[in-house]
């Protein structure tokens, strides 16, 4: 009897135990523990950079559009001139005319232009008298014997206008505005004055 017949493996045997090999080889790959751990894969990567951050660019301002340039205007241009009526302290006789201007404006007139201009005349003189001392003895009745004591210097009627007085025709008020030097020797213009004047018998006397 032979005995290497006995003996030998079947051939049938050999891809069976392959096949079991094969199984257990892809039963032990897919367990739990052969799987890459997260740390691992974690550590296996390269470490991010964190980009530090620019501040924003400054952005430079448009630049605003050319104002535009106004039209020429059509009508010339007017140059402002000095008012005549303007009063003007220190103008001197040169300003008298228009300080008279000023006065005039006061109030409207309601005398005879001729009268009015009489009237202002005889109470300039009174009013002189008044500053100065001199003349008084023309108006007895008014000044007095008293003399002045501290007598005005260059004093000069300005301006003067005369406006009915009460509502009657003979009494009448009298605006003036003077100038002069004060008994100190300051020189001033521009002063007002008042002197009034009453109708007696055909002639016109100052009243207090």
């Amino acid at each position: 009897m032979n005995t290497n017949s006995s003996t030998r493996t079947p051939a049938y045997v050999l891809p069976l135990l392959a096949g079991a090999a094969c199984v257990l080889l892809g039963l032990a790959l897919l367990r739990p523990d052969t799987a890459p751990r997260t740390g691992d894969v974690a550590d296996n990567q390269a470490p991010v950079t964190t980009a530090t951050p620019h501040p924003p660019r400054a952005t430079a301002p448009s630049t605003p559009p050319a104002a535009r340039s106004p039209k020429p205007s059509k009508e010339p241009t007017r140059t402002a001139q000095p008012s005549t009526d303007a009063m003007v302290p220190g103008d001197g006789p040169a300003g008298d005319y228009a300080v008279q201007r000023l006065l005039d404006r006061t109030s409207p007139a309601d005398l005879p232009r001729a009268k009015e201009k009489e009237l202002v005349t005889l109470a300039s003189g009174i009013w002189r008298a008044e500053t100065t001392g001199r003349d008084r003895a023309k108006w007895p009745k008014y000044f007095g014997n008293q003399a002045l004591r501290a007598p005005y210097q260059d004093v000069r009627i300005q301006a003067g206008i005369a406006r009915t007085a009460g509502g009657g025709t003979d009494r009448v008020r009298v605006r003036l505005v003077w100038a002069g030097t004060d008994p100190s020797g300051r020189e001033e213009d521009g002063r007002s004055a008042q002197v009034l004047l009453e109708l007696h018998s055909g002639d016109w006397e100052p009243a207090r």
